[in-house]
């Protein structure tokens, strides 16, 4: 057992809060160190604070007293110290004989702690007693150093004081540093201009703080820590910035060399499926729902990060460019502090080659796949693997490959009027894929006046009209939950609930095994 408080689960457990003083202090400790920190550095100054805090306040009780141990004999009138009480303090007020056979020289020492609280007896000249030799070598239990508490408890202490430094207008963040914008250093327009010349020259970024500061004119008096981190805060206040680094690295990029696909999410990709209530689907889609890991899709119960993830590439993604950051893949795409977007590293698994990707966490994508796509030819449905890299900033992208063959496949195509239709038409297939999901498509000047076209007819118009062309593939006229789904996205975007949403709600759809439907012409009404 401890006898501090600090050493305890209970003292940095729930009942924890972050005080005012120790807001204070951080405060100070930032001026002092004129060097940004970051919350966890925080977080364990705080921790140092509150041990030495308690320690010094047992030495305060201990000055005047004696460290009370078995052993020793005592007198009336002094002043007892007592480790194992959380160092409290009491005054011997009587001594009496103790009653033992085995211990002889037993006495029993009456010592009255104050404050209404009730007198109570410890031994005395009892030599044989193991707290004699724990007090002798000062190890009245496990003493933890604040570094090994920070370990065991800084994240919920971390997380707290995150939440009071945000709300503290007072405090700047960067890249998950703080410090006080009082004495930021100056950045005037002059040094930013300087530092979008630097970007200019680059073709855009991406490029670390350290490599701006040099050019960039700034005063060279002041902590290079302290320099850098004004230099950020200006360019991030600047919009022709954009801070693009993945989480632990800071790197700056020119707004207006990004990719448009970067700075404005694509419609394709845009859900405008209308809200549906899915409390109604049949367990099969629902596990349908969770197998087709859509990015609007809410994350699966119990999902767990894997190292790669096998993807059905779906016919929006295919042609942007894109894959979804869906429940699965979020993991394996780096993070920022704050950054709406990140600039990365995909790597090809086959040939080694590296080329840029960007995470645009709001729009729910990751761009920068087109060219790979057609490399590799890989149609709607293809399957593909997605692998943490080797590097921090790298995604390892791999096409699963087979011998090419011809092959009849799902080929979307504008119909008579111009919306969407479909054929079987035989297409030389490079990749493994889902037959289910396969969309092969032609002309994309003529497919664009279709997705166009599409985007004006109801929602649960849209969903029977491709039903009823999918059916006319099928001798049976039976049309798959997935292949609906996929081709549906064809023509507008929407996760599956919505469309799955439509087969168990309207009439004139009819289950006919596993997740397999046929239209009833009889229930339909134009």
């Amino acid at each position: 057992m401890t006898d501090r408080e600090t050493q305890t689960a209970a003292y940095w457990g729930e009942a924890f809060e972050i005080e005012e003083s120790d807001l204070d202090y951080l405060y100070n400790l930032l001026l002092e160190e004129e060097t940004p920190l970051s919350t966890g550095e925080m977080a364990l100054a705080i921790i140092e604070r509150r041990v030495e805090r308690e320690a010094q306040a047992a030495k305060q009780r201990e000055r005047g007293t004696t460290l009370y141990r078995p052993k020793d004999a005592f007198t009336p009138g002094q002043q007892l110290v007592f480790p194992a009480l959380d160092y409290a303090v009491g005054t011997v007020i009587g001594l009496r004989p103790g009653k033992n056979p085995t211990y002889n020289s037993l006495n029993v020492v009456q010592v009255d702690f104050g404050e209404g609280r009730p007198m109570r007896e410890f031994a005395s000249g009892l030599l044989n007693h193991k707290l004699n030799q724990e007090l002798a070598e000062g190890t009245m239990g496990e003493v933890l150093p604040p570094e090994a508490l920070f370990e065991q408890y800084g994240e919920a202490i971390t997380k707290q004081l995150e939440a009071r430094l945000s709300a503290n207008p007072d405090i700047a963040r960067l890249a998950g540093r703080w410090f006080p914008r009082a004495l930021l250093a100056t950045v005037n327009i002059g040094n930013l201009n300087l530092a979008e010349a630097v970007l200019d020259v680059a073709g855009g970024g991406p490029l670390p703080t350290d490599v701006l500061l040099k050019d960039a004119g700034l005063p060279t008096n002041i902590n290079p820590r302290l320099q850098a981190f004004s230099l950020h805060y200006s360019l991030q206040e600047d919009q022709r910035f954009d801070e693009v680094g993945p989480a632990g690295q800071v790197l700056w990029y020119l707004r207006r060399l990004e990719p448009p696909e970067v700075l404005h999410p694509p419609r394709r990709l845009e859900n405008s499926a209308p809200p549906a209530d899915l409390s109604g689907l049949n367990p099969t889609l629902r596990a349908l729902v969770a197998e087709l890991d859509d990015e609007f899709s809410l994350t699966p119960p119990g999902l767990e990060p894997a190292q790669e993830v096998k993807v059905t590439l779906t016919f929006p993604h295919r042609w942007v460019g894109t894959l979804p950051l869906s429940p699965r893949l979020l993991p394996l795409f780096p993070t920022a502090y704050e950054s709406p977007r990140i600039r990365f590293m995909f790597v090809d698994v086959d040939t080694g080659e590296q080329f840029p990707g960007w995470v645009v966490r709001a729009g729910g994508y990751v761009f920068g796949l087109h060219e790979w796509y057609h490399k590799y030819d890989m149609p709607a449905g293809g399957h593909l693997v997605v692998q943490r890299g080797g590097q921090p900033g790298e995604v390892a992208v791999q096409a699963l490959r087979r011998r090419p063959a011809r092959e009849w496949v799902r080929t979307a195509a504008a119909g008579p009027d111009g919306r969407l239709a479909f054929s079987m038409q035989k297409q030389l297939i490079g990749v493994e894929y889902d037959d289910l999901m396969m969309v092969a498509a032609g002309s994309q000047s003529v497919f664009d006046e279709v997705w166009l076209k599409s985007q004006s007819i109801p929602f649960a118009r849209l969903v029977a009209d491709v039903f009823r062309e999918l059916a006319k593939l099928n001798p049976q006229s039976a049309v798959h939950a997935k292949t609906l789904y996929a081709a549906v996205n064809a023509a507008r975007r929407s996760p599956p609930g919505p469309v799955f949403a439509e087969l168990m709600s309207q009439p004139y759809y009819a289950l006919v095994g596993d997740a397999y439907w046929r239209f009833d012409q009889a229930q339909w009404t134009e």
